[in-house]
Order: C-alpha cells, then sequence, then structure tokens
C-alpha cells in the first residue's frame, strides 16, 4: 500500500509521478524495440524538470502550481504569456 509507507505521494500533484512513470515506460518501449539505448537516470539538482497537466496561473515573476502555491522565478516572465498545454 502506497499512502502509510509514502505519505508525501498525496501532498503533490498526480500528474507528475504519472508523466515520470509514462515517459519511463516510453523509453524501456523504445530501448526493446532498438531505436535507442538504456535509459539514463537524471542527476538530482541538474536540469530538473516535470509536466504537469492542470491550470497553471503566471505572474510577472511568479507561477502558481496546483496544491503547492506561488513559487517565485528568478527570470521576469513576459507579459501576456500561456503555458504550453500538453494534448
Amino acid at each position: 500500500m502506497v499512502k502509510p509507507n509514502n505519505y508525501w505521494y498525496y501532498e503533490v500533484s498526480k500528474t507528475a509521478p504519472q508523466y515520470a512513470l509514462r515517459y519511463l515506460s516510453n523509453a524501456w518501449k523504445r530501448r526493446f524495440s532498438k531505436v535507442s539505448g538504456v535509459p539514463k537516470f537524471k542527476k538530482k539538482g541538474k536540469d530538473d524538470s516535470f509536466t504537469l497537466d492542470c491550470s497553471i496561473t503566471v505572474g510577472f515573476n511568479h507561477i502558481k502550481l496546483p496544491r503547492i502555491g506561488w513559487i517565485k522565478t528568478y527570470e521576469i516572465l513576459p507579459d501576456n504569456v500561456t503555458p504550453k498545454s500538453v494534448t
């Protein structure tokens, strides 16, 4: 059971772990069809990224993420910007 052992799993948005597992599955499918090599793990803290599939609000130098709230960015974001949608 996931909840008693990993309580943090329910504190984050469900789409980030889902997309991570989806990308891992695609990487192994590409490996077994001999399109590419073995998937490599990314080093923590270098080029970190994640994917969200829900509403995101962009401010001047802040981004509002679901279940996390407002996060300050180091770069100033342009006006009237909408985030990329995953379809």
